[in-house]
């Protein structure tokens, strides 16, 4: 036991400063050699990752709840009583917009978090979630649309005409709704990128490969295929956003990518070649490189050696993994270089989302209407 902490101690050093959350989700029992120092600082990096769930089945399934402290144990607890509830309002939304569907012959496919508690995979067991994402075919958008408006939900803030035409001629979505009563976010796409963004996914495809639910298969609810499912994730967080899905999405990818590699070993191969028919082999790539690189992602080198043939240049697959860093696995909270890095792909997300003359009219915008809501010292009272 001496030489075993002593190598662990040693590794921990030259991992140099490593985020504690990160350590933990990659070799848990580091949390063994932890001072209250260690604990302090892996709390709040958890919570706001959304991973304080995981991290109680982290502790769970390795016998180390009696290491940590005991105070920290019951707040982790208290979360995943809190994503029970917060699943079982998903699970209810699902089936009241299913039935609504149902009623119209109108198809429907459950997204990300939503998905994972219909087809009882891995991250059900922890994962919250703020909205249900649900996709539908572009032609029964509108008519999905009235079909909710006329049964309670409604806008779920104030959109103007700009947003309107933001969201239904830009955007693989429209302006996400809420019931009245249930305020529950429900986010109806026709697609899982924009159509003007430089990823162009064929969406017919990926209902040809849809998998039915068995717990809601008389509602009609699907999943994405396994190999979609990862990609929706990769394309969602690598280029939709400037990563706001954040570390939570990443362990996602991971958890899945090896679940399904457990129950088909030529499933990294399956993946690679599904990237390269809808065209987002590079989103793979970040998620699959960071995945490993930040936890550990177990695949085989032939995969990553496909990947490889997909990669930017050296200079921005350098640049890209340090700003993916600062954001997904900051040692502690509020640092300025997860603020620049967040900054960073927050304009890198646009650019990958809109063509350059779209993307500067978008921008001006935003600009003169946050210009404008800045009160004027003049208009200050007193």
């Amino acid at each position: 036991m001496p030489e075993y902490t002593g190598a662990r101690r040693a590794a921990n050093r030259a991992a140099g400063p490593l985020s504690p959350l990160i350590q933990f989700l990659r070799q848990p029992d580091v949390v063994r050699d932890w001072a209250p120092g260690d604990w302090n600082r892996f709390l709040p990096l958890a919570r706001d990752a959304g991973l304080l769930g995981r991290s109680l089945y982290l502790l769970q399934a390795h016998g180390l709840l009696a290491v940590a402290p005991p105070r920290l144990v019951d707040h982790l607890h208290g979360a995943v009583n809190q994503t029970r509830y917060v699943q079982g309002q998903a699970r209810r939304e699902l089936r009241h917009v299913a039935r609504l569907m149902q009623r119209e012959h109108i198809p429907l496919i459950a997204l990300k978090g939503v998905a994972y508690l219909a087809a009882e995979l891995p991250p059900s067991d922890w994962r919250s979630l703020c909205d249900i994402d649900l996709l539908v075919p572009k032609a029964n958008i509108g008519r999905a649309e009235e079909v909710l408006r006329d049964g309670g939900w409604g806008p779920s803030g104030e959109f103007d005409a700009y947003d309107q035409s933001y969201y239904r001629d830009w955007m693989h979505e429209i302006p996400p709704l809420v019931h009245h009563s249930r305020q529950v976010e429900v986010d109806l796409h026709h697609n899982l990128a924009p159509p003007v963004s430089r990823i162009r996914i064929d969406a017919e495809y990926l209902w040809e490969h849809s998998v039915a639910v068995d717990d809601a298969s008389e509602l009609g609810v699907r999943t994405l295929a396994p190999a979609d499912m990862l990609l929706h994730n990769a394309v969602h967080l690598f280029m939709n956003d400037e990563l706001r899905g954040g570390l939570r999405d990443l362990v996602d990818f991971r958890d899945l990518f090896e679940h399904f590699c457990a129950a088909d070993t030529d499933f990294p191969y399956l993946l690679h070649e599904r990237a390269a028919h809808l065209g987002c082999t590079r989103a793979l790539f970040y998620a699959a490189c960071s995945a490993r690189r930040l936890l550990g992602l177990r695949a085989p080198d032939t995969f990553f050696t496909a990947l490889n043939a997909d990669a930017p240049l050296a200079p921005v697959r350098r640049s890209m993994a340090w700003l993916i860093d600062q954001v997904l696995a900051p040692s502690r909270l509020g640092l300025r270089r997860t603020a620049l890095a967040q900054w960073a792909l927050f304009v890198r997300s646009h650019w990958v989302r809109m063509p350059p003359l779209m993307l500067f009219r978008h921008l001006a915008r935003k600009a003169f209407r946050s210009n404008k809501s800045v009160v004027p010292v003049t208009d200050l009272p007193g």
